[in-house]
């Protein structure tokens, strides 16, 4: 057994464990290592520092600390929400959700076509993602990329499939048709930063990398594209599902990708700091690799 293996089991338990407690605990526990990040120096950290200094030059020096500790405090809540959504009963939390926008949904999938679930890095995705599938007919499909830790992926997919189909491979185009064929939901969350098949779009007035495929996958399926945002706010959840984004079918790649990244921008600028700002999501840029990160370490 590696020490990979034992030391992923441990804290899976300890996980599986914490995940026993009232919500408000584990919420309470989450919030309490975000704010041991915001104490303790860390790379995460200045990270997030340097993505909310690009992205809201607009506010003052202060204001940006001020948002980087909320922020961190809500990633370590997040943190802990994914513990909820992985580990614990789906009544224990479900009765704190409010739905917003399900005739969207419902009406996208009277198409027998599929739908895609676009969405951005909201520190509630993992949790808002379980409690959507609770209100759907059949179980749901998650498209991201395989872990570098292979056992704690292996933990992570047993987990999501108490509650969706399975996690398809971001490379597997095969396997997301045949979802659509048999009219099934896709969750898709598109906004990290890529290196390949993508274009460099504006995303808060800074090039970034973003992938071409939601347009090319809604294109060639004919499936609806249903934006939907879940925030936070005193312990309890809003989901909100737009109307479909019928740009997605039209010609113009780049054009489409735009009003994706603007819709993104609009909604993460309602509540930024539950955002997923801990991620290089300008690592890629046309003046280099880490150009905007490179004296992080200084």
């Amino acid at each position: 057994m590696s020490f990979q293996k034992l030391t992923t089991d441990f804290f899976i338990s300890i996980a599986k464990l914490l995940a026993r407690f009232p919500l408000v605990v584990i919420l309470k526990f989450g919030g309490f290592l975000g704010y041991i990040t915001w104490l303790v120096p860390n790379k995460r950290k200045k990270i997030a520092a340097r993505n909310i200094e690009l992205c809201f030059p607009e506010l003052s020096a202060k204001q940006q600390r001020s948002l980087l500790k909320q922020n961190l405090i809500s990633t370590g809540v997040g943190f802990a929400e994914m513990i909820v959504a992985y580990w614990s009963k789906t009544d224990k939390f479900i009765h704190r959700f409010e739905f917003a926008g399900l005739q969207h949904l419902e009406k996208a999938l009277k198409k027998n076509k599929g739908c895609i679930l676009l969405s951005c890095h909201l520190h509630s995705m993992e949790l808002a993602t379980r409690a959507i599938n609770s209100q759907l007919k059949q179980p749901s499909y998650i498209l991201g990329r395989q872990h570098n830790n292979k056992v704690f992926e292996a933990h992570i997919d047993k987990a999501r499939k108490q509650h969706c189909e399975k996690t398809i491979d971001k490379k597997d185009l095969r396997s997301v048709l045949k979802a659509f064929k048999n009219n099934r939901c896709i969750y898709y969350i598109p906004d990290q930063n890529f290196s390949y098949n993508c274009e460099y779009i504006d995303f808060f007035k800074l090039p970034a990398a973003t992938v071409l495929a939601p347009v090319k996958i809604a294109k060639s399926s004919e499936s609806s594209v249903v934006p939907w945002f879940c925030f936070r706010e005193n312990n309890r959840w809003k989901i909100q599902f737009l109307e479909p984004l019928d740009y997605f079918q039209s010609d113009e790649i780049t054009q489409s990708l735009q009003k994706m990244n603007q819709l993104f921008e609009n909604q993460i600028r309602k509540h930024p700091e539950q955002y997923l700002w801990v991620h290089r999501r300008f690592k890629n840029h046309p003046k280099g690799k880490n150009y905007l990160y490179q004296n992080l370490n200084q």
